[in-house]
């Protein structure tokens, strides 16, 4: 059970390029409303500064009527693991709830265009992309929206995007936001506290080296016994995680080969552990024989006291057993983790922090970063903030749809003013005290959102377990919003059970919610009365489905393609009947504008067999004289095709099993095997054939899933498809494919100009699919559930406006409940 990141996502992202000067772009001066105190101008006179909010804006006077006044908007979403911090917050079901109290920099549309303005929730008012002429660098500037205000009142500045900015840049934040990825000028020289950034690489290098030099003179015998109990410690951190993975996928025994009672899931499951440990050392250190427990005296354990062991204890015993039986070193190579690497990563990040503080104020800002004042067209001053990137990165500019929190909340009033935007942003550098001081609010979310943090109370200052309160969290209107003051006072998220989402609108326990789309659910909201008060929205699911074949496992190009010609893709749709899904052609989600407008299949269904049969032929295989084909050891070809679940329940299951019966007609066996582990061993390199499905976010970039240079990518996903292998180990003919197809992801990673991209990309995924890696199946529709008698559909995001980059209630502050 391989300690690994799986690549959870091909970044399928829209990224458009703004050449446009946004202080050029006229705006109508009186498409203002004034409510901001005046500032001194040049001349030390005072003038009006003119909020940048929508003309005739709702604000705290506009009355709402009595449902919207009364009555609280009850959203439905899954468990919620109560890290509502738009800095730490990791899971989407709590996205959802701290977003409904910020405001981003900058957004997207239905389009997946990025975009600011006036009237957009965003605290930009305009920004602009420009790259130089030798394309050695990109400048991203953003105009910020005068008179905009947090939830508490405090004016959004220019030192709030700053604040932001550097604690995702801090060497201490280890939060998912990554905007420390980019290659922004300054960064190096600020993170590792070298002015020099030339010098910046050769200075981690030494951290590199001593942290390698420790850690393997104690696995010499020869080091601190600290380093020791740490490499330890980690291996138990490992065999605690196995544990996990064990009980949670309810593994038996018999899953290692080994006897157990038919009831052990209810009666021992505490130990699976132990077997998984004895199977894989090879020693029978726990064992079921004539109905009767054995347990070796080595493990410290007893038969007799098998009632009253924990899970604890047998990861205990597990480690005892383990460090009597091998190394360190050889624990990673047996149960497949990084523990050495790991403890060399830690003991770097040691030398690394200690060189910090020694040196802490050596780099004050990032170069690259800067704020300014600048009067645009219309005669109005605005801060800027401007990023400068040393090359070209068309996926940089979603890193700034990051939510503007307030400085003066999170870091605190002290911190605030003493910001100058300069020398110092808010942030202690390099302090896990205050990154720890940030996650205090992790409970209580703030920003210049549409919404604020309330109670059942609808207090004013709840306290982080009012707030979220029996699966509930509860939300009152920002009055003060600048798109306007939300039309539903009151907004409660409330947690509900996986599985029940539609059953949950239609009792009115909630009021929308996303139920797994299916012709069941269109049919009863659409035919049975009892529904009669149900709507529901469909849209493009940004993922899809696809199969998948591993080239080290199966080596030969036109073996893959052979497999591929005997798939009816068209199978999967039987999953999602009444037009819930389509077939594609391409390993890229149709919903992106990379998307090859047109495309077909690459590898054609052919029921007869005989594309198959021309591919394996081609492979070297023979054909017998009636008509069954040998590999060219002169045995039956046989291929394992694995699957998640049963075939009856998964997309791919008919595919599969179509498959089987087409191949079998040229005398090629189909084993198709059920392993629900079956993603969590891909890299492992011993699954040949299996279905799955990529979840994705915005931008096309191939990088992660299919460039193939080992020494530049290190995700997991070409691992698993064999690209790595190939481009080490594969004919002339694959590896010409592997590198036309580095050369153009590469080059599709040098413009911001999407008509200069497509062409790129469209080449790129013909040659994938000439790898015969991954054969793209379907891109299947979700569905949005809610109550047309509580909540007025006219309110809703129209459906041409509803796609995977725009939800039905996104613009949530004009959602309006209906009066009965």
């Amino acid at each position: 059970m391989k300690k690994s990141k799986k690549l959870l996502a091909l970044l399928l992202c829209m990224t458009m390029i703004l050449s446009l000067a946004a202080c050029g772009k006229k705006k109508d001066p009186e498409d203002t409303k004034s409510t901001v105190a005046p500032t001194d101008t040049a001349g030390g006179e005072k003038s009006e500064v003119k909020p940048d909010v929508p003309e005739g804006r709702r604000d705290a006077s506009t009355p709402r009527s009595a449902a919207n006044e009364n009555n609280p908007f009850v959203i439905g979403e899954l468990t919620l693991d109560g890290k509502f911090s738009p800095f730490f917050g990791t899971s989407e079901p709590d996205r959802i709830v701290y977003e409904k109290t910020q405001a981003k920099l900058i957004t997207n549309n239905e389009l997946a265009e990025p975009v600011a303005g006036i009237d957009q929730p965003t605290i930009a008012w305009d920004f602009e992309m420009t790259t130089s002429d030798d394309q050695s660098k990109s400048t991203y500037k953003f105009w910020l929206k005068n008179g905009i205000t947090f939830s508490d009142g405090h004016v959004v500045t220019a030192d709030d995007v700053l604040f932001n900015l550097y604690v995702f840049l801090d060497p201490k934040y280890d939060g998912s936001t990554t905007l420390y990825s980019m290659n922004i000028e300054g960064l190096k020289a600020y993170q590792t506290q070298i002015a020099d950034e030339s010098s910046a690489d050769a200075k981690l290098a030494e951290f590199a080296e001593a942290a390698d030099k420790k850690v393997e003179a104690a696995i010499a015998g020869s080091g601190e016994a600290a380093v020791v109990d740490k490499l330890w410690e980690l291996v138990k951190e490992s065999v605690a995680a196995d544990n996990g993975t064990l009980i949670a996928n309810k593994y038996e025994p018999g899953d290692f080969g080994l006897d157990g009672p038919e009831d052990f899931l209810d009666t021992a499951q505490s130990s699976i552990i132990l077997f998984y440990t004895a199977s894989t050392l090879g020693k029978e250190l726990i064992a079921y024989k004539n109905g009767a427990y054995v347990i070796d005296e080595s493990t410290g354990l007893t038969v007799d006291k098998m009632s009253t062991y924990t899970e604890e204890d047998y990861i205990n015993a597990s480690m005892k057993c383990i460090k009597e039986a091998m190394t360190v070193p050889e624990f990673d190579e047996s149960f497949g983790f990084t523990t050495v690497d790991d403890a060399k990563k830690f003991y770097a990040e040691e030398e690394k922090a200690a060189y910090l503080e020694a040196n802490k104020g050596t780099v004050k800002s990032i170069s690259g970063i800067t704020k300014g004042k600048e009067v645009c067209s219309d005669g109005v001053e605005r801060e800027t903030v401007t990023v400068v990137l040393n090359g070209v990165d068309p996926k940089a500019i979603w890193n700034f749809t990051f939510n503007v929190a307030p400085m003066h909340y999170y870091a605190g009033q002290e911190r605030h003013d003493k910001a100058n935007g300069v020398d110092y942003f808010g942030v202690d550098f390099s302090s896990r005290d205050f990154m720890m001081g940030i996650k205090e609010f992790n409970g209580l979310p703030m920003g210049a959102g549409p919404y604020k943090v309330t109670d059942v109370n609808n207090s004013e200052n709840p306290t982080e377990d009012k707030f979220y309160e029996n699966g509930i969290c509860y939300f009152v209107a920002n009055d003060n919003f600048m798109l306007g003051a939300p039309k539903i006072k009151y907004v409660r998220i409330k947690t509900i059970n996986s599985g029940s989402e539609l059953d949950s609108v239609l009792t009115g326990d909630v009021h929308i919610s996303e139920p797994q789309a299916s012709s069941t659910v269109i049919n009863q909201i659409t035919s049975d009365s009892s529904y009669s008060h149900l709507n529901y929205v469909l849209v493009d699911n940004l993922g899809y489905g696809y199969i998948g074949l591993s080239a080290e496992l199966i080596p030969d190009i036109n073996v893959r393609r052979a497999l591929m010609s005997a798939m009816d893709t068209g199978l999967t749709l039987g999953s999602y009947p009444g037009g819930l899904a389509t077939v594609i052609h391409r390993p890229l989600s149709q919903v992106s504008w990379a998307y090859p407008e047109g495309s077909t299949a690459m590898y054609p269904f052919d029921e007869t067999g005989a594309a198959s049969k021309d591919f394996f032929l081609k492979a070297g295989y023979t054909e017998t004289a009636d008509g069954k084909l040998l590999t060219p050891e002169g045995s039956k070809p046989s291929f394992k095709f694995t699957l998640p679940s049963d075939a009856d329940k998964h997309p791919a299951g008919q595919v599969f099993l179509k498959a089987q019966e087409v191949l079998e007609k040229i005398g090629v066996e189909v084993i198709i095997d059920i392993d629900q582990n079956v993603l969590s061993k891909l890299e492992q390199s011993v699954i040949s054939v299996w279905a799955a499905a990529w979840i994705a976010t915005i931008d096309p970039d191939m990088f992660q899933t299919w460039h193939s240079d080992p020494a530049k990518n290190q995700a997991g996903s070409p691992k698993a498809t064999g690209l790595y292998y190939k481009f080490e180990n594969g004919t002339e003919e694959e590896k010409a494919i592997l590198v036309r197809l580095n050369e153009l992801i590469e080059q599709g990673r040098t413009t911001l100009n999407v008509d200069e991209r497509k062409p790129i990309y469209s080449e790129a995924l013909d040659k994938a699919m000439e790898m015969a890696v991954e054969l793209p199946t379907y891109q299947r529709k979700n569905m949005y559930v809610y109550n047309k008698s509580v909540v007025d559909p006219g309110s809703i995001t129209p459906a041409e406006k509803t796609t995977p980059y725009m939800g039905p209630i996104d613009f949530i502050w004009d959602v309006s409940l209906l009066d009965k």
